[in-house]
Formats: C-alpha cells, structure tokens, sequence
C-alpha cells in the first residue's frame, strides 16, 4: 500500500484545484482523485522528480540554476506548492524563467519522453525571495491549477515541511554526516529525459553548529555552475553510529539545507566563500576550487510561511507554522 511515508509526499504526482486566496500566485491547492503507480518508486526515483533546472537564454548566453519543490501549508490535502531555490538564481534569471516537468503516464508514472515546457514571462513579478538570506520560493498553484482544467498530467515530487529537522532532530547527529544532493550542475544533466544528477558526500561542518555564526554549513562535494539551489540530504541506509557511539539500524532520510555557494582559493592563498555561478563569464580573478559547497540551512525555508502571510496569505484553519510570524 502507497503511504504518505513511502513517498517525499504521496500527492506529489497529482492534479490540483483550489479557492482562491488574496495572493492568486499563492495560492493553496487541493488534491484530486490520483492515479497511483503499480509499483511504487524507490526513494532514489522519487529524488529524481523532487529538482527542476531554472534557466532562461539571452543574447547567446543562458543563466542556470536548480530549484526543488516544498509543500508549505500542509493540511491534510491542502497545501501551498513552490519550488524553492536562491535569490541570486531568480534575480540572474531576470524577465523570463523556463523548466519542465515529466509527463504522467495512464499508470501513474513518469514519462521520461515527454515532458511538459514551461515558460514564465514577467518572471521578476512571479517570485518572492526572502528579505534577509539567500533564498527565494516561486509559487506554483495557478500553473498547477491550470493544468487541471486543461486535463495536463505533470508527475513531479515534492519535499514536505516534516523532513526539515528540529533542533533537537539537528542535535542529533554527529559532526560528519553522510548527505546527498541533486540538482543541474552546468551542463552535465540528462537534457534527453530531462533528469538531473546526484551528488554524495559528507558534511564539512556540523551541521548543528552555525558556520561562522550564520544559519550555514560546509559540505565536502563539489559545487558547479548551475548547482545553485540544490537540495541537500541526510542520506544513509543501514547501521550507523549516534553519538552515544551506539550503533542504530535503519534509513535516515531529511532535508538539511540548500546549496548557494562554493569555497575558493585565490592566488593569493586565501578562501573564500562565493556564491555558486549561474552562468559561464571569464573570471577576473584566477581562482582554484576548494570542492567545498555552502548551505543554507533548510529551516530557513520555514520562514516562508509567515513571510506570505504578512503579504496577505490566509493559511488554512488549524495550521500551525513552525517559524514565528513575521
């Protein structure tokens, strides 16, 4: 039987409708009746379909970055679909910004051969990027909803607010952690299926102590042109160790950040931290990569909630936000 815990988010492949709210870009979503696959996808699978690759070509150049889909407002069936990515991808992406989705079979699967072309115009209007942090959402319930009416089936993944971890989840860990990330890193990507590539590693900090005194860590994978917005993982199966030095069995699977920067060394020896590029542009500055990646942490995604409430965002009734309003 599919359950909410077998999948990232058991809806993630469905259709949506909604009333309205204030922010008609923000709107909250309902699920319809959804097809389920015969056989359900791995974890790894799922991961594949959670990324899109945000990019937009002008002058004979392209901007590119990834982006991830959240659930925000998650009641029940109701919930608030975005794709969550860096302020600094969608302010290069400038006035247009372009992905696509997988198409979903009569099954209830992906079809890696079709694929659903989106093109957002006006795009500088159609995202909201937090104020202080480098992160932006683009809300995507009105394309959803659309797609609805049009009888469009998209199959897509969505992470749930559930896999960012507390503190006492953060504490948890140790300082070396076995993590993941996915994304569009420059152009090594499956243009053909349109499918992005994985990255494993371990954490180059501790997770749950704050990089330089910011809501950050390091991650010991290397950080491309495109690899912006990235989502990274907790991502181990089978025994590992707590930090009692007990040894646990199982899958530990949570959402610890968003990659936004890379770690380089100038010529003159010393390193720094620099956002991670969007676009291939002759440096001025000869620099040596360090294979050392930048993340915000993912509970800086919470903030959303009460961000889009301030602007006028009605959440559902009986919702709690885990970060404080605004």
């Amino acid at each position: 039987m599919t359950t909410r815990r077998n999948f990232l988010l058991a809806t993630g492949s469905a259709l949506w409708l909604s009333q309205p709210r204030r922010l008609a870009w923000a709107q909250s979503v309902l699920p319809t009746n959804q097809t389920t696959a015969s056989v359900a996808p791995t974890l790894s699978e799922q991961l594949m379909h959670t990324t899109v690759r945000l990019s937009h070509k002008s002058s004979g150049s392209e901007v590119s970055g990834t982006g991830f889909i959240v659930t925000l407002f998650q009641v029940e069936k109701t919930s608030v679909t975005v794709i969550v990515t860096n302020r600094h991808v969608v302010e290069g992406l400038g006035d247009q910004c372009t992905f696509t989705f997988a198409k979903q079979k009569s099954d209830g699967s992906p079809d890696l051969d079709n694929h659903i072309p989106v093109t957002i115009d006006n795009f500088s209007k159609k995202y909201l990027g937090h104020e202080t942090v480098d992160l932006a959402i683009i809300p995507i319930s009105w394309l959803l909803n659309d797609w609805i009416k049009q009888d469009v089936k998209p199959y897509y993944k969505s992470f749930s607010l559930d896999l960012i971890p507390t503190d006492a989840e953060l504490h948890e860990l140790t300082a070396i952690e076995p993590i993941l990330t996915v994304g569009f890193p420059g152009q090594l990507w499956d243009n053909v299926h349109d499918l992005p590539v994985f990255h494993s590693g371990y954490t180059a900090t501790a997770p749950f102590i704050n990089f330089k005194g910011n809501q950050e860590f390091l991650i010991d994978i290397a950080t491309w042109l495109g690899s912006s917005g990235s989502p990274v993982m907790l991502f181990s199966e089978g025994p590992y160790e707590n930090k009692e030095g007990g040894l646990n069995i199982g899958r530990r699977f949570k959402l610890l950040g968003v990659v936004y920067g890379v770690a380089l060394q100038d010529v003159r020896g010393q390193v720094v931290i620099q956002n991670a590029p969007t676009q291939v542009i002759a440096p001025g500055v000869m620099s040596v990569p360090t294979n050392l990646g930048a993340c915000i942490d993912a509970s800086r995604i919470l903030e959303f909630e009460p961000l889009l409430v301030s602007k006028g965002f009605v959440p559902p009734t009986g919702y709690t936000m885990r970060a404080k309003p605004i």
